[in-house]
């Protein structure tokens, strides 16, 4: 009964973000790693706080601007 649950709050506390990801990955963005980045204020993101400061780890590109693996 909890992992139900965990997601369903996960996907609602994060609504705005999944509609903003979902939005771009319908035009063909795709998630990439980049490693570990200094989260800014404004810019749609899931972070993660290390040592009480933001960050993220992965960020969408657009079609022709992927970065080669």
């Amino acid at each position: 009964m909890f992992w139900p649950l965990a997601i369903l709050m996960f996907a609602w506390a994060n609504e705005d973000f999944l509609e903003f990801a979902q939005k771009y990955q319908d035009q063909g963005y795709s998630w990439e790693y980049v490693g570990k980045t200094p989260a800014e204020p404004g810019y749609p993101h899931l972070e993660v706080t290390i040592d009480e400061k933001p960050y993220f780890f992965y960020q969408l590109f657009s079609p022709e601007k992927t970065t080669s693996k």
